[in-house]
C-alpha cells in the first residue's frame, strides 16, 4: 500500500497541517458478530476480488451462508485465499471460481458448474466496481474491457434466475474507488441510473419464472479500495466550507447486502439502497 500526503488548509490563516499516511481497506468489523440469519444458504458473489466483494463474502459467512467467490483475475489470487480460510474458519463451505460472465455461453457454464459443486443456489450477488483509472490514457467511457464487464453484469442477471432456487434473491451492484478521476464520476452516475431501472425490469420480470424470485441493487459511494494511485489531485486550491462525502470501507456497505437477502426483507423487491456515505465539511 502506497502512502500519500494531505494537506489541510485552515480557514482565515496560511497555516497548513502535512500529514502522511495510507488508508488499508477494512473488509470486516471487528464488534462484528453474525446471527447465523442466512444459515446453510448459498450465495455467489461476482467481482468476489475486489474490497466489496471480498467484505460481502465475509459479512455472509458470519450468518451463516456458504459462499461462492466468482473472480475474473488472477493478481489477487492470494488475498482470495487468505478470504476463503477466514470464511472457512468461520464453519462456512468456500468455493472459488475463476471465470468470465460476459459472454451468454461462458456465464451459463459457471452457473452449472455452481451447481453441480454446490447443488444449490439462493443468492446471487452482482457486483460492477468502478475502479482506479488515473494511469490509462484511454477515456473510460470508450475502454473495452470496462464494456465487458457490464455485459457481464446483465448476462449474468439474465442468466441467474434459471438456476437460483426458489425465494432466491439478486442484488445487483455498482461502487466507485476512492481515488477515482473526475471522468469515471460521470461514468458512475450512468451506471446507477442504468443498475436502478435494470433491478427494476428484472423485478416485473421474474415472476414468469413462478419461483417466487426477487431482486434488489445497491449503489454505493466512493470506497477505499487496494488500487491507490501515485498521486492524488491537489486539494489546496479547493474553496473553504464545501461539504464532500467521506470515503467508506467494504465492510461498512456489506450489511446492506445481508439486508436485502434475508426473508425479513422478503417484501422489497425493485428497489435500489443508495449508499452515499457521510457528508462532511472540508
Amino acid at each position: 500500500m502506497k502512502n500519500f500526503t494531505s494537506t489541510i488548509t485552515e480557514s482565515g490563516t496560511d497555516a497548513r497541517i502535512h500529514s502522511t499516511f495510507k488508508i488499508q481497506p477494512r473488509y470486516e468489523p471487528e464488534e462484528y458478530h453474525g446471527t447465523d440469519t442466512l444459515s446453510e444458504r448459498n450465495v455467489v458473489i461476482t467481482a468476489a476480488e475486489y474490497g466489496v466483494g471480498k467484505a460481502v463474502a465475509l459479512a455472509f459467512a458470519k450468518e451463516g451462508a456458504n459462499i461462492v467467490m466468482v473472480y475474473h483475475h488472477d493478481k489477487q489470487e492470494r488475498e482470495l485465499d487468505q478470504c476463503a480460510k477466514k470464511i472457512k474458519s468461520l464453519g462456512r463451505k468456500v468455493w472459488l471460481f475463476r471465470s468470465s460472465i460476459f459472454e451468454k455461453f461462458k456465464c451459463r457454464k459457471l452457473l452449472e458448474n455452481i451447481i453441480k459443486k454446490v447443488q444449490r443456489i439462493d443468492v446471487v450477488v452482482n457486483i460492477f466496481p468502478i475502479l482506479n483509472k488515473a494511469h490509462e490514457e484511454t477515456h473510460y467511457l470508450l475502454k473495452k474491457n470496462d464494456t465487458l464487464k457490464i455485459q457481464g453484469l446483465f448476462t449474468m442477471g439474465r442468466l441467474a434466475p434459471e438456476y437460483l432456487d426458489t425465494n432466491g434473491v439478486i442484488i445487483n451492484s455498482t461502487y466507485i474507488c476512492s481515488y477515482a478521476q473526475p471522468d469515471q464520476l460521470a461514468f458512475f452516475s450512468a451506471m446507477k441510473a442504468a443498475i436502478k431501472n435494470y433491478t427494476m425490469e428484472m423485478h416485473r420480470m421474474l415472476p414468469l419464472y413462478k419461483k417466487n424470485l426477487r431482486s434488489n441493487g445497491i449503489t454505493a459511494g466512493f470506497i477505499w479500495t487496494e488500487s491507490v494511485p501515485d498521486f492524488l489531485p491537489d486539494y489546496n486550491a479547493a474553496p473553504q466550507e464545501i461539504s464532500a462525502v467521506a470515503p467508506m470501507h467494504p465492510y461498512e456497505v456489506a450489511p446492506l447486502f445481508v439486508f436485502l437477502a434475508r426473508k425479513e426483507a422478503a417484501m422489497i423487491s425493485g428497489e435500489t439502497l443508495d449508499a452515499r456515505g457521510k457528508i462532511i465539511k472540508v
